[in-house]
């Protein structure tokens, strides 16, 4: 599993590639569009469109929104992610709060934790082992 910042990340890379898409694909829209000129003084709109580039620019608009439905969708089961992960923690108490925090928030390893928290490895074993049930209850 991995930790909390980790999936923040992923999340924000996730986002950051979805404006990109976006962007891309608003261009892409444009360039489908009759030009407009001034002749003269005067705006006149061509309807001529290259018939060629509206089809690549068509496909690339298709092909760019398959992208942004897979990404929508992992941002959605990111966000989910995090959020059973911050409802776990806020249900947490004690020293299964410490461990959780020193774990799947700083990504500590368990030899780690047993320096921070000042548990026997085996007693942070059974901590990862309760939150890992935890965790796996609150995906149901």
């Amino acid at each position: 599993m991995k930790n909390y910042y980790d999936q923040q990340q992923e999340l924000e890379v996730a986002i950051n590639r979805l404006n990109t898409l976006k962007e891309k694909k608003q261009i892409y829209f444009e360039e489908t569009q009759p030009k407009s000129k001034k002749i003269n003084g005067v705006m006149v709109q061509s309807s001529i469109v290259n018939h060629d580039k509206f089809l690549e620019y068509t496909s690339k608009i298709e092909s760019i929104d398959k992208d942004i439905e897979i990404l929508e969708k992992e941002i959605s089961m990111l966000e989910n992610y995090l959020k059973k992960m911050e409802h776990s923690l806020r249900h947490m108490k004690g020293a299964l709060e410490k461990v959780f925090v020193a774990r799947y928030i700083d990504g500590l390893k368990a030899n780690e934790i047993t320096t921070r928290v000042n548990y026997s490895i085996a007693q942070v074993y059974r901590y990862l082992s309760t939150i890992h049930q935890i965790l796996k209850d609150d995906k149901k």
